[in-house]
């Protein structure tokens, strides 16, 4: 029987039916246990230990060809602003009458990971991705488009940067799609906002529509090239940070200081996909670099180029008893919470974690979305474990069954041998037999930090 997951790394999704296909991860069943990294709305159906499946990419036109991408209802306006009569409605802009499309220019399409993988859900074509029904959009307004990939060296012009905003009013879909044109240059040349009203819940068509718009407005407000903008640009070597929105962050998780180099450890599900992270303590914000990771235990080390003075040693022999009070501490729900550490106490409560789990345990003290990648310390301030997730009780308790603070830590043994493996340095210290819960609550309080995924 396949087991139901909660994700505690909490991210923004869609209305309706769309959800965060990202945080499916096969290797688990999504009905029993979830993520403790906070995607921003507690996203209530993530996997433990798993890559997230990404929508398989095939060519436009041969997609085209078999019916597989446009609906009818938008053919006849693409069609007709895609053919060489110049203003030509398209999308609900008006181009000028000089303006031809497609524009003869290559353009690199960026969306969030997350989102790229939302499916429809509408009458029309509801098994398309997010992502296909963009790049339907982009094979008709540009010469040449494809989707922006993060270490990709294939050669662009400009670079396209979408992020969708999606709510619901009085029964219509309400598609508001935010953009930003870059170049060279990380300042964008263009920005803007579409925004489209569809009856009922027409994903497909609304994200069509507001797409539309959106190219529309880029060829009318830039006349854009190759002339102007030659096919020089690649992302091989080059973040795509840029193109993260920067007003808000897509997921958060907690981290904590592991040596004085300002080396952060966190759940590596925390920090995937992100296109830029934040690692933020009090007021203080530091852009962090990802310099390990693993999804196999999850877990992640990410660099924020400062000095940490206090930080979490791991207990020397790595060994912890059941029934061993611990604290933990994160920064759970923080659309909804302070920005200030949450701390919880509870006990060691089991050697094992799920069934075919490997280097987990159990532990009682209270973890919601957001406290994934915070340490379990003892009472002597010694790591030991990292929270990694809890059991999803909304799908539990459809089947009878109520759970009460069953939550799971990475053994601080195997953050270890990660850490070795990676010639990154961490200390050990031998267990304090004269600590209490104010040493622990001090030494975790010190070294925690609040990490920010944003896309």
């Amino acid at each position: 029987m396949m087991r139901p997951v909660s994700s505690s790394r909490s991210s923004t999704s869609p209305p309706g039916a769309m959800t965060r296909a990202d945080t499916q991860r096969p290797a688990v069943d999504d009905r029993w246990v979830g993520h403790c990294g906070s995607p921003i709305s507690a996203s209530a159906g993530s996997p433990l230990h798993s890559a997230r499946p990404r929508a398989r990419r095939r060519p436009v036109a041969r997609l085209a060809a078999r019916g597989m991408y446009l609906p009818g209802w938008a053919l006849s306006g693409i069609l007709l602003t895609g053919s060489a009569h110049a203003g030509a409605p398209s999308g609900g802009i008006q181009l000028p009458k000089d303006v031809r499309v497609p524009a003869h220019v290559s353009v690199a399409i960026y969306l969030p990971a997350q989102t790229r993988r939302w499916h429809g859900h509408g009458t029309f074509e509801s098994g398309r991705t997010l992502e296909d029904t963009v790049l339907s959009a982009g094979q008709i307004y540009f010469s040449e488009s494809r989707m922006a990939e993060p270490g990709a060296d294939a050669a662009f012009g400009l670079l396209l940067a979408l992020h969708p905003d999606i709510k619901t009013e009085s029964g219509h879909l309400v598609y508001s799609l935010n953009y930003a044109v870059f170049a060279a240059d990380d300042q964008p040349l263009l920005t803007g906002t579409q925004s489209v009203a569809v009856e009922g819940i027409d994903f497909d068509r609304a994200t069509l529509r507001a797409t539309q718009q959106v190219m529309s407005a880029v060829i009318a407000g830039m006349r854009p090239d190759d002339s102007k903008f030659p096919p020089v640009l690649n992302l091989k070597a080059r973040s795509l940070g840029f193109a993260a929105n920067k007003d808000k962050p897509w997921a958060n998780g907690t981290g904590f200081y592991f040596n004085s180099s300002g080396q952060v450890l966190t759940a590596a599900h925390v920090i995937q996909d992100c296109v830029r992270i934040d690692v933020k303590r009090e007021d203080h914000v530091q852009p962090g670099k990802v310099l390990a990771r693993s999804n196999v235990v999850d877990v992640a080390v990410v660099d924020t180029g400062t000095t940490s003075p206090a930080f979490l040693p791991f207990r020397q022999g790595f060994s912890f008893e059941l029934g061993e009070p611990v604290t933990n501490v994160g920064y759970p729900l923080q659309t909804i919470l302070a920005a200030t550490p949450n701390l919880t106490r509870g006990n060691v409560s089991a050697r094992g974690g799920l069934t075919g789990s490997v280097g987990q345990f159990q532990f009682s003290a209270p973890i919601q979305p957001g406290s994934s990648g915070g340490p379990v310390v003892s009472d002597g301030g010694e790591v030991l474990g990292i929270a990694v997730g809890t059991l999803n009780a909304l799908s539990l308790a459809k089947q009878g069954v109520i759970p009460q603070n069953v939550n799971f830590a990475l053994e601080a043994r195997y953050a270890a041998k990660f850490l070795e493996k990676n010639n990154l340095a961490f200390t050990t210290a031998e267990p304090n037999a004269h600590g209490d819960a104010h040493s622990a609550n001090q030494a975790a309080l010190a070294a925690v930090v609040n990490v920010q995924c944003y896309e």
